[in-house]
């Protein structure tokens, strides 16, 4: 005979008010892996902020503006924003790769493009393909 949906049959050993139900442990936050996330997420806006002390020099010395430095901040602005605008464009469809494949290979995979597209924006000749390596970026 199941007993479990049927009401408990009370006696003078039973209590009336029922004891309260044991604590729920905390779940200890993963202090380690947090910490390590807050440090890897340090890499994009260095990433986005570390062309602007040069941006300028870059762009009279590969003469990109033909010698016109009135010119110089135009392109400048391009080639700055074009990171921010591909990274709104993007972060959506990163966002659900990471919900079906993990964080930490979304992680992993989006650190290596930052890293090559760094190296190949300084290794750069030409105003196209600073576009394009500061856009992967």
């Amino acid at each position: 005979m199941d007993t479990s949906n049927s009401p408990r049959i009370a006696s003078e050993t039973t209590p009336l008010v029922p004891a309260p139900a044991l604590k729920k442990l905390k779940t200890p936050l993963p202090k380690l892996q947090i910490g390590i996330l807050m440090i890897l997420q340090l890499v994009e806006p260095i990433a986005s902020m570390s062309i602007f002390p040069y941006i300028n020099q870059l762009i009279r010395e590969l003469d990109i503006t033909g010698g016109d430095d009135a010119a110089v901040g135009y392109y400048a602005g391009i080639i700055e924003s074009l990171f921010f605008v591909a990274q709104a464009l993007t972060v959506l469809r990163w966002s659900r790769l990471s919900d079906r494949i993990g964080r930490k290979p979304v992680l992993l995979i989006g650190l290596s493009g930052s890293f090559i597209s760094i190296l190949c924006f300084g290794l750069s000749t030409n105003f196209w393909s600073l576009v394009v390596r500061h856009v992967f970026n």
